[in-house]
Parts: C-alpha cells; sequence; structure tokens
C-alpha cells in the first residue's frame, strides 16, 4: 500500500481518489492511515464510525495494531463508492454533496451511509453507473 503522505494526491485532473486494493486489505491497514485518509479526502471520522466504533479504533491505536480483515474491507469499500462518485461527477465536492444527500433513486437514503454494508454500496455503484451512462433514474 502506498503511503499517502508520499505523494500529493493530485494528478492532471485535480485530486486522486485513494482506493485499497485487496492485498493492502489482507496484509492490514494502520489506524495512522485512518488519520491521512481524514485529511487527504472526503471521507470523515463519521464515515469511519459506521464500519469501525471509534473505541474499536483507539484499542488498534494504542496496541499499534493493524484494522482486523472485515475493517480494513470496510474501509476499502468506502473510498471504492467515494471513488466512484469523484469519478462520475468529476470533483471532489460534488461526489461528496450527492454521496451525503438522501437519494431518491436508494428509497431515500444516503448513498454514503448504504455504502457501510457490501450490498448497500453494490446498490450505490449501481446508480452511480446509471448516472455515469446518462441513465437517470
Amino acid at each position: 500500500m502506498a503511503d499517502i503522505a508520499e505523494t500529493d494526491g493530485t494528478n492532471d485532473n485535480g485530486p486522486e481518489p485513494i482506493v485499497l486494493t485487496y492485498e493492502d486489505v489482507a496484509r492490514g491497514v494502520s489506524p495512522g492511515f485512518l488519520a491521512k485518509l481524514e485529511r487527504r479526502t472526503v471521507l470523515t471520522r463519521e464515515d469511519i464510525r459506521m464500519v469501525i466504533s471509534d473505541r474499536t479504533l483507539e484499542r488498534r491505536r494504542a496496541e499499534h495494531a493493524h484494522l482486523r480483515l472485515e475493517e480494513a474491507d470496510g474501509i476499502a469499500r468506502l473510498l471504492r463508492v467515494i471513488a466512484h462518485a469523484i469519478r462520475v461527477f468529476e470533483d471532489e465536492r460534488s461526489a461528496d454533496k450527492w454521496l451525503r444527500t438522501e437519494n431518491p433513486a436508494l428509497g431515500g437514503e444516503r448513498p454514503i451511509r448504504m455504502a457501510r454494508t457490501d450490498i448497500g454500496a453494490r446498490e450505490v455503484e449501481g446508480v452511480l453507473s446509471r448516472i455515469e451512462h446518462g441513465v437517470f433514474s
């Protein structure tokens, strides 16, 4: 996993979304990486809380332990949905607004909240794909 502190997080098209690979998740994600994510992406503490409780995260930090597989997978899922939204809306601000607004195509749910589960994330990604291809629902 590339340390996000090693790059400026931008490319010619603006901020580059951060995604985690299977290898990153399997190897483990450090709690320190989450703090960097909060500073460098639209991922918030509230978003992280949807998949890892504050108490668990503090325990991981105190023990200098990596996140468990299911915890890291939850973070990877949130980042994947955020990256997809940024790609569709072409900027972080628009993507973040869409992710945090109740959406009729998702039964009135906020997309970022649905992304806390795999099935919810798939539904959000389906709506994003339809938007991306001009099929509005």
